[in-house]
């Protein structure tokens, strides 16, 4: 009898064996299986982490690779602590949005999918860390060998190769050529120092940083940029200027008219009814740099701040004891350039919002929150009614621009702190807040980014009041304000120095009779979830927190001044 008829034989008479062999089959066809998914599965891939620095209440942005469309049972964990769902904002396969917790410690940061754990990248709390973070020391200057393109537009994300960039980015930063009073373009001389006198940097704000090695940084194009040079600075020394063309495909824009101004604000605090120690915490707005109001400086702080720069904030923190008598008064005094701008849009050429979709900024400028009410139905209804079958963005925005100045009256006073901006939809009036806001909630309502700005409006004779106005973003093109208020004809001294109708000018250009303090919504957390807040609606700033106290503050009395003009020069 041959092998295989014995192999035959045995099978039919012995049921063990016919079991054997059985689970043996199986065995091989799961290994099999588990070989061809292991080799094939998409391990989670962190790229970079924007801010590398935080603290809680922060936004921060996981870019990478192979995370899932959606989050499911997926995760982020910091420093060993798994964060929970509450914490995320949005969660894509390439990037995750996120808050961070009040608990949130230093150190590696892991995105698990399923088994699979992607790998470290470093996180750092800089509320905990007892001293600065110690940036990488630069063994020579930063040198620029090449750049991914040397013609780009506004928006675009230009990579930038060389050496002694930094192993991260910590306080560098990549700066542009811009182009203030029209020196550049209308001048024939183009040597260097024109090119370098005046530069604009990467806003961090706007998440234009990708990623930054020792060798090689991917970086947005800021908003301002224009032709000349880039350089790195690494805050102790910058690289050579490397030449670089910006197109001006869909229009330009210049920034002209520069005003200098000094101006100074306070918040009194008195009369504190406590039970035991107990704190108060004032957060101050500090004026907002753009390209159009650059180099704020800070000159006077009284008393001394707890911090000094904390999320766009000036931080004091008083504390006292059931006995003590306190009344704080807290000064600041800043000195800044505000320009005009004015903007050039070849409306025919803009394109769709391909390369700003994928970014944290397209979703940050696009979406509801608690200020723009961009997903109400009412909104919604009226932005398709006004826009009809119009596609392109920029002629959107011009269409939504002109039904409100024609259907909404501006009321010449301004409505109570919590009156409902949405009612100028049903009642066809508002004040200079409701159509900030309601602009900006057609506008993303329609899916063009746009934030709210908030700052004082400087009348001729010096005087100033809140006010707020907006700004939508082109692709190729950047940043383009409208001022709905003053478009309608809002009264205010005016400086007489706008030559075109007020209806004209305000789409597309802002006057520098004005002083930004926020863009967009400043979301902010307690720094205990136990504190009373409380928030200043309607004001010069757009932050959630302007003041906090300790759940044993029973009262007191506060005060914040609009800010005041001292000089303009």
């Amino acid at each position: 009898m041959d092998s295989s008829k014995k192999t035959s034989y045995f099978l039919r008479k012995s049921p063990l064996l016919r079991v054997l062999v059985a689970a043996l089959f199986i065995s091989l066809v799961l290994l099999s299986v588990y070989f061809i998914s292991f080799t094939t599965r998409r391990i989670p891939q962190i790229d970079s982490i924007v801010p590398p620095v935080g603290s809680p209440g922060d936004v921060i942005v996981i870019n990478g690779k192979n995370f899932g469309s959606t989050r499911d049972m997926s995760y982020v964990e910091i420093a060993g602590t798994r964060i929970t769902s509450s914490s995320y904002i949005s969660w894509t396969d390439s990037s995750i949005k996120l808050v961070l917790p009040s608990n949130v410690k230093d150190g590696l940061v892991y995105v698990g999918i399923k088994d699979m754990r992607s790998n470290p990248s470093l996180f750092a709390n800089e509320v905990d860390i007892p001293v600065p973070v110690t940036t990488v020391k630069q063994i020579s200057r930063p040198v620029i060998l090449k750049l991914s393109a040397i013609k780009v537009n506004v928006g675009d994300v230009l990579t930038i190769y060389g050496n002694n960039f930094g192993d991260a980015r910590n306080n560098s930063r990549v700066l542009f050529t811009i182009d203030y009073n029209r020196r550049l373009r209308d001048s024939s001389v183009k040597n260097i120092s024109y090119f370098t006198e005046n530069m604009v940097c990467a806003n961090e704000d706007e998440f234009d940083y990708i990623s930054w090695s020792n060798t090689e940084i991917s970086v947005v194009v800021p908003d301002g940029a224009f032709s000349g040079v880039v350089m790195v600075d690494t805050g102790k020394q910058r690289s050579e200027p490397m030449e670089l063309t910006i197109s001006e495909s869909a229009g330009s824009k210049t920034f002209i008219n520069k005003k200098i101004y000094l101006l100074t604000y306070s918040a009194d605090v008195a009369d504190v009814v406590c039970d035991g120690l107990s704190t108060l915490t004032l957060r101050a707005p500090i004026p907002f740099e753009t390209s159009a109001q650059p180099m704020v400086e800070t000159i006077e702080v009284t008393p001394v701040p707890s911090l000094m720069k904390y999320q766009h904030d000036i931080i004091h923190q008083i504390t006292k004891t059931k006995t003590s008598t306190i009344k704080n008064v807290m000064n600041y005094t800043f000195v800044l350039p505000v320009y005009e701008i004015n903007t050039n849009v070849l409306a025919d050429r803009v394109g769709n919002y391909s390369k700003l979709e994928p970014r944290p900024l397209y979703e940050l400028a696009t979406s509801a929150d608690s200020l723009i009410p961009s997903r109400n139905a009412d909104v919604i209804s009226l932005a398709n009614q006004i826009t009809g079958k119009e596609k392109n963005a920029y002629k959107k925005a011009k269409l939504i621009y002109d039904y409100m100045i024609t259907n909404f009256a501006l009321l010449k006073k301004m409505r109570k702190g919590g009156a409902d901006p949405k009612e100028l939809i049903s009642k066809k009036r508002g004040d200079a807040y409701d159509f900030a806001v309601i602009y900006t909630a057609l506008l993303r309502a329609s899916g063009i980014p746009c934030l709210m700005d908030a700052g004082i409006l400087i009348g001729q004779d010096l005087s100033t009041q809140p006010h707020w106005w907006s700004e939508f973003y082109i692709e190729n093109f950047g940043w383009i304000p409208v001022d709905v208020s003053l478009g309608a004809g809002l009264e205010y001294k005016s400086w007489g120095d706008i030559e075109i109708l007020p209806k004209e000018y305000y789409f597309g250009n802002l006057d520098s009779h004005r002083v930004l303090f926020s863009r967009g919504l400043n979301e902010l957390k307690p720094f205990s979830v136990d504190n009373k807040i409380v928030q200043q609606p309607r004001s010069f700033a757009l932050q959630t927190i302007w003041e906090e106290a300790s759940s044993n503050v029973s009262k007191y009395s506060s005060y914040w001044s609009t800010p005041v003009v001292r000089g303009v020069y």
